[in-house]
């Protein structure tokens, strides 16, 4: 049995009993770095909220280096089946490879509202290492992420994530990554970009190449937030922006 730590648990929000928004992690993260966001749409707005535990993820990177992406988006479309069974709406939410997987399920599931991408990685920001992870990943299971000091300033607010990159996985999101590359551009719903202007994970150009690809699509700039941006000072901004979108 694998243990998952106290922070990273799923959370169910219940709201407004028609609209329901399923909101997603990123990798190596948890429930935890949206759930501020979360509630802010919740509490303000009404939303209806579910924020599932991606596989691999909330206990050890060993664990997640034995998923793939098809793992993770078992997850999302098993709980989107049940949000669209159980709600009259459904839109589908997510920061970082989370926003990978809300486009992917917009590509591939019926009945949808709405997308909503948070400072996806169509281009993230990396090392030599990143770049070749594919044969890295047979050689070290980890890599030491660079931003050590703010991982640990989340940490001290209540988020739950891995501080290192299981490199297995990080090379199966790439390859999600590249699958929605080639997706975006037959999303037939309304999607909602948004994009930290300081991110420091992601490269900010991502937003507006993912918006340029994607026909119709609204496009934010979130001029002050990082990459955990639902854990920022425009926590309010997101939750209103996801708010008019939907209506």
């Amino acid at each position: 049995m694998i243990y998952i730590h106290k922070a990273a648990e799923p959370f169910f929000l219940n709201g407004n009993t028609e609209k329901a928004v399923l909101f997603l992690h990123g990798l190596t993260g948890s429930p935890s770095e949206v759930l501020p966001a979360a509630m802010h749409l919740n509490q303000h707005y009404g939303y209806t909220i579910s924020g599932p535990l991606l596989p691999g993820h909330g206990s050890h990177p060993r664990f997640l280096n034995q998923t793939v992406w098809q793992d993770w988006y078992a997850t999302v479309a098993e709980e989107l089946n049940y949000l669209l069974s159980s709600y009259k709406k459904v839109w589908v939410a997510g920061l970082s490879m989370g926003g990978l997987l809300a486009l992917h399920a917009a590509r591939q599931i019926s009945g949808l509202q709405g997308a909503i991408s948070i400072n996806a990685p169509y281009y993230p920001r990396g090392s030599i290492l990143m770049r070749f992870t594919h044969i890295l990943k047979h050689i070290v299971p980890y890599s030491k992420k660079r931003n050590s000091e703010q991982v640990g300033a989340l940490a001290a607010r209540g988020r739950f994530a891995y501080g290192v990159m299981p490199l297995s996985a990080f090379d199966s999101m790439m390859d999600l990554r590249n699958i929605v590359k080639e997706e975006v551009p037959d999303i037939s719903i309304p999607v909602l970009i948004m994009q930290g202007s300081r991110d420091e994970v992601v490269w900010p150009k991502s937003g507006k190449q993912l918006a340029a690809m994607i026909p119709g699509t609204s496009l934010i700039l979130l001029e002050n937030s990082q990459h955990i941006a639902t854990m920022g000072e425009e926590i309010a901004l997101i939750a209103r922006a996801i708010k008019e979108f939907a209506k």
